[in-house]
């Protein structure tokens, strides 16, 4: 089968591997399409996966085998996985603190993903797709239980006025989970201007750009003066972190979605005496079943996000040095295995 290696930094190999065979508790998938994640970005540039690694964590895909043991799933269902399948019994799985389980199974980090014609997971990881949901939307679930936990974890409540720093899938789809959530305003900031007209299109009270606009005046005269109440940082670069803490409200939140794949400074001083709130959340294990059920009621649009299609064996790795550099035009591209 055709899969997407991780062999170096700076270095992506599409190539023949054989096809897996699903052991006890695991089912065969064939995958439909699997889209380009930020973290797979990082890991091409910074190394963070092991080389020989197939990546890919946002794919969708029909089951052509069950393991031993599956019950509950056929061949023919259609299927999305969740990227971390906690053990159930380590100390953080006991008191409910599923994603820093010790044991936990990154499908497309600690093993073996799904940008690939064919992938084994966890019959546990399996949330079925309803009919109605396209294998494209499938693909976006999993960055979408992003978006959802993170602002379910926020401190954020209906009326609050809120900044998503960032437009790429994630801040988008964060933007989208602000509006349901009942805030008051949204303003985005982001540089790329494809990304701030869709931000704008997704409903985006305003959209900033930190190149250009002050944000230390213009979120003052939006917000009254006082600063928005919660700042979603979607963003892997830097300057959001330490920015952020000026722009925030007395008491306000600092919610941390991005990976800063740089060291950052922080002005502390300023969150002690301002009674700041700094949170960070990783993935949604738990908002599956939620994510699925927006897009199935047209809630929230990933459609929108989708700005290249291609298949598998035709430019991947030229995508990754594309999407590595600022200003390639892209938002969610979705490589295509059938």
């Amino acid at each position: 089968m055709k899969a997407a290696v991780f062999r170096g930094i700076g270095q992506i190999e599409v190539t023949d591997v054989p096809v897996p065979e699903p052991g006890s508790g695991e089912v065969l998938i064939r995958v439909a399409c699997c889209g380009i994640c930020g973290s797979d970005l990082e890991a091409f540039q910074t190394g963070m996966y092991e080389p020989g690694l197939i990546i890919g964590h946002e794919f969708a895909g029909t089951i052509v085998e069950t393991g031993p043991g599956v019950a509950g799933w056929s061949v023919g269902d259609r299927v999305v996985v969740g990227d971390l399948i906690p053990c159930g019994q380590c100390r953080a799985c006991r008191i409910g603190n599923l994603v820093a389980c010790e044991n936990i199974y990154m499908i497309g980090v600690t093993h073996d993903g799904g940008m690939a014609e064919y992938v084994k997971a966890p019959a546990v990881g399996l949330h079925r797709l309803p009919e109605g949901v396209s294998m494209r939307q499938g693909a976006l679930v999993e960055p979408l239980t992003v978006a959802l936990h993170g602002v379910r974890r926020s401190r954020l409540k209906p009326g609050d006025q809120a900044v998503v720093m960032g437009a790429g899938p994630i801040g988008l789809l964060t933007l989208q989970c602000v509006r349901l959530a009942g805030a008051r305003s949204i303003i985005v900031t982001e540089v790329d201007p494809t990304r701030a007209a869709l931000a704008a299109r997704l409903g985006a009270t305003a959209v900033l750009n930190p190149l250009e606009d002050n944000l230390s005046v213009s979120l003052s005269e939006m917000t009254d003066g006082l600063g928005p109440d919660v700042i979603f940082i979607c963003t892997g670069a830097p300057e959001p972190f330490s920015e952020a803490i000026s722009l925030v409200c007395k008491g306000g939140q600092i919610f941390l979605l991005g990976l800063p794949i740089q060291p950052v400074e922080a002005d502390f001083f300023s969150v002690v005496m301002g009674e700041l709130s700094i949170e960070g959340s990783l993935a949604g294990w738990a908002e599956f079943p939620a994510a699925i059920d927006l897009i199935a009621q047209g809630r929230v649009d990933v459609e929108a996000l989708i700005s290249h299609e291609i298949p598998l064996d035709e430019g991947l790795p030229e995508w990754f040095n594309r999407l590595s550099a600022p200003g390639s035009g892209a938002v969610k591209v979705l490589a295509w295995m059938e």
